[in-house]
């Protein structure tokens, strides 16, 4: 458990080795339920050898929800992918906006921004102090608990990003979380002179459905 709402799942299969995995692709899990395939998509975190890291939510309800808190050592688990891909952006400035769903990805890019020595700001808003999530070194990062707001409801983001101040230059943003919130501050980011292609925007789950992370 990295929080108490957030664990880390390690895979291991000989094929991952020879796999291309591309910088925070997801793969999707084939769940059980009620008699039919159902499958949640995933961000991969990781992958170093024959051993690949899923870091999931534990949001509390659905099929995804519960895979990832009744998984036990051993169990066998069968996934398609990878699906996608987050580039890591030519900019003379970086800001990431996420909820808990995103930060696996986050840190992703984030460690292939280490490599180059570029620094990644991060607005996370998390449910509380607790849900904190190991993000690398080489992130500024500005935590928001939400408190008793229920998840994608929240002016959180919206208000932080506000109050964002960015560096001179070209920017890039990523923002990842639930679908109309993303939406949402994709626009919002149009007043830091970003238009859409200098934004990658992803919903990782929807308000009106169960979460898929």
């Amino acid at each position: 458990m990295l929080s108490p709402r957030m664990r880390r799942i390690t895979l291991t299969a000989p094929e991952l080795t020879a796999a291309h995995w591309p910088l925070a692709c997801d793969i999707a899990i084939v769940l059980a339920g009620d008699g039919r395939e159902v499958r949640r998509r995933y961000t991969v975190r990781s992958v170093a050898g024959d051993s690949m890291v899923v870091d999931a939510v534990l949001h509390g309800h659905g099929p995804g929800s519960t895979w990832a808190a009744t998984l036990a050592l051993g169990d066998p688990v069968t996934f398609f992918g990878p699906r996608g891909e987050i580039e890591v952006a030519d900019a003379d400035w970086l800001l990431a906006l996420t909820d808990e769903a995103g930060l696996p990805a986050i840190a992703a890019v984030a460690e292939a921004l280490s490599a180059e020595r570029r620094r990644l700001p991060v607005l996370a808003e998390i449910a509380d102090e607790a849900e904190r999530y190991p993000l690398p070194d080489n992130t500024d990062v500005r935590w928001i608990p939400r408190g008793e707001t229920p998840a994608g409801q929240s002016e959180l983001l919206a208000t932080a990003l506000r109050s964002h101040a960015p560096e001179p230059g070209t920017g890039y943003a990523y923002v990842l979380g639930e679908s109309r919130v993303v939406v949402s501050l994709r626009d919002n980011l149009a007043a830091f002179g970003l238009d859409r292609s200098r934004v990658y925007a992803k919903g990782y789950w929807n308000l009106n459905s169960r979460p898929t992370r």
